[in-house]
């Protein structure tokens, strides 16, 4: 399957399917509220497209289930063909069911010749209706009701897959259409793959002459419907194509939906910003600069504020095609940062960007209770990426962070980078790790409270963790009782090990390790003393397996070491007879 569109066309691609999704959901076909298969071979030959087209065209049939936006504005509405109306003079309907406009125009009024209503909006065919039976009815009051609207044909033609006639209402809009013409996701919508549908200039042209412009990207980002306008009987939508090498115009930085998008001779930067999602007044944006290059590769610049892109005179400034246009947005001085655990009023509070220390930052939160365990608490610095990242449409004009060029998240992107140094593939696997995990600040709280440890200024989105001091020390590994242990004063590692239950089965005779918490520094030393919140960790022989599998391993291990070991005495032994046998041999010549 081949895919035709990219970065915002995708996007416009996914709204054109979630409608199809909707029509599907909303307008059940005839043959699916009767139980009843209606599309005969074509249902049975497992064509999709034309089983849409039929349960579409059979959907516009199904007025009883139709989805209206509202109440059709009188003053709007166009009667044609087909429209159906029930009228009633004093308590008395005119006829037993709907009348509909006939094919000529002419509306049969039973007892009074017909009126020509077609062409004419809803409110002046009441207007006419009335006045043609009060010369039958007298002053009996008469009511007028549109009962259903009709259904029609209008042609789509230009940049689509399924160009054509298509059935639809007069309460549907031009982005109804085109989701049936895009619906045949597997042919391309122009036979030249270098060039695009224009969604952005489309044109409608009515029966009378007129024309109707249609921006559908703006109407998806913005939401204003004046441009996907109603459609008309007979109308012909065309969707133009477009090179996008020549003929698009980009737009980046603070707005929602930046990226590259079919130039419109109207263009403005206004406009275009609304297209790309819109700006408020109230954001963070420092300027708007256009670039311009020629054709000649000079470059001209022109920069507007924020009020004055905004602004009827400044936004209405001419863009041209492949004019960059870019929102710069201020440079952030504020952000925010949190804290949890022991300290007063744990929570998120905002800082200064670069200047609020971390000192000041506890003070914020009401300071530090009785029970935190300062040696413990570590600053956490989020500016690292994600390790699993969602895939987002980004602009190709827009570069990645310096964060991520230098810290990327994906491991085999960072065993790449270091190919060409001299770490081995084990060490190159553990710097990948490192450089993926490691989000801490190099902090001592303990130390930086007391004044011995240097100023830390806190940035956007950093996390403090304060714990609890428990008083307990726990001890892990091959003890008899695993688990924490009341701290003692002190007391150095053996110790902890004895009130554990003592070593157990497999321990090893070497000094047991204790890993501090915080920093996770950890020594080997039986008579270090050790404080509260320390881990003890006593380590085991290794031909001690927990399972079944890794004893196997740990046998295998030793039995390749084994035969290593007779593999060497083997040679060892081989060299030293031969030697032997060449002393032997060099003596009895030598007599």
């Amino acid at each position: 399957m081949t895919i035709y569109w990219s970065g915002n066309f995708a996007r416009l691609g996914v709204h054109f399917v979630a409608m199809c999704a909707i029509v599907f959901l909303v307008f059940p076909s005839q043959a699916q509220v009767s139980g009843v298969n209606a599309y005969g071979a074509d249902e049975a030959s497992g064509n999709p497209l034309t089983a849409l087209q039929r349960r579409l065209t059979s959907s516009a049939n199904n007025t009883t289930m139709m989805p209206l936006e509202g109440a059709v504005d009188p003053n709007e509405y166009i009667i044609g063909p087909g429209d159906q109306f029930l009228i009633s003079a004093g308590r008395g309907a005119l006829s037993s069911g709907p009348i509909p406009v006939g094919a000529d125009g002419l509306l049969p009024i039973p007892e009074s010749r017909p009126v020509f209503i077609a062409g004419l909006t809803l409110a002046s065919a009441r207007e006419v209706l009335e006045n043609a039976l009060a010369d039958s009815y007298g002053d009996a009051v008469i009511d007028i009701v549109l009962f259903s609207p009709r259904h029609f044909y209008v042609h789509v033609s230009g940049a689509v897959p399924t160009p054509g006639k298509y059935l639809t209402l007069p309460v549907a809009r031009v982005s109804a259409v085109l989701i049936e013409a895009f619906a045949d996701t597997l042919r391309s919508p122009t036979s030249n793959d270098h060039l695009r549908p224009s969604l952005r200039n489309i044109t409608v042209v009515h029966k009378d002459g007129t024309e109707s412009a249609v921006d559908l990207p703006n109407y998806f980002s913005s939401g204003n419907l004046d441009w996907d306008p109603y459609l008309r009987d007979g109308d012909v939508i065309i969707v133009p194509a477009y090179d996008p090498a020549f003929s698009s115009i980009y737009i980046d930085g603070a707005v929602p939906f930046p990226g590259p998008y079919d130039y419109r001779t109207d263009d403005t930067i206004q406009n275009l910003i609304a297209v790309a999602g819109g700006v408020d007044r109230n954001s963070a944006v420092d300027n708007i600069r256009v670039l311009r290059v020629d054709e000649q590769g000079n470059e001209q610049i022109f920069t507007f504020s924020l009020e004055d892109a905004l602004l009827p005179d400044g936004g209405s400034f001419p863009l041209e095609p492949r004019d960059h246009v870019s929102i710069a947005r201020k440079k952030v001085l504020f952000g925010a940062a949190s804290v949890d655990g022991m300290v007063r009023h744990p929570g998120t509070y905002p800082i200064e960007d670069g200047v609020t220390t971390l000192r000041q930052f506890i003070e914020l939160a009401g300071g530090l209770d009785s029970d935190a365990l300062l040696r413990a608490a570590y600053l956490e610095r989020r500016s690292m990426p994600e390790i699993f990242q969602v895939n987002k449409t980004k602009s190709v004009l827009t570069p990645a962070g310096p964060a991520a060029r230098l810290l990327l998240a994906d491991s085999t992107e960072i065993l790449q980078r270091v190919r060409l140094t001299d770490l081995n593939y084990l060490s190159r696997a553990y710097f990948a790790q490192e450089t993926r995990l490691q989000n801490r600040v190099s902090v001592d709280l303990e130390k930086l409270m007391s004044g011995d440890w240097v100023t830390v200024k806190l940035r956007d989105g950093d996390h403090l963790v304060v714990p609890r001091d428990d008083h307990t020390v726990y001890v892990f590994g091959q003890v008899n009782r695993a688990g924490f242990v009341p701290y003692v004063k002190e007391k150095d590692v053996n110790y902890y090990i004895a009130q554990a239950g003592g070593r157990g089965y497999g321990a090893v005779d070497t000094e047991p390790y204790v890993i501090q918490p915080g920093t996770g520094t950890v020594h080997r030393l039986a008579t270090h003393i050790i404080q509260s919140g320390d881990m003890i960790f006593l380590e085991r022989s290794g031909d001690v397996a927990d399972n079944l599998e890794l004893q196997k391993l740990v046998l295998e291990t030793e039995r390749v070491k084994s035969d290593a070991k007779i593999r060497t005495a083997s040679v060892v032994l081989q060299a030293v007879t031969a030697v032997a046998s060449l002393t032997a041999l060099i003596i009895s010549l030598s007599r």
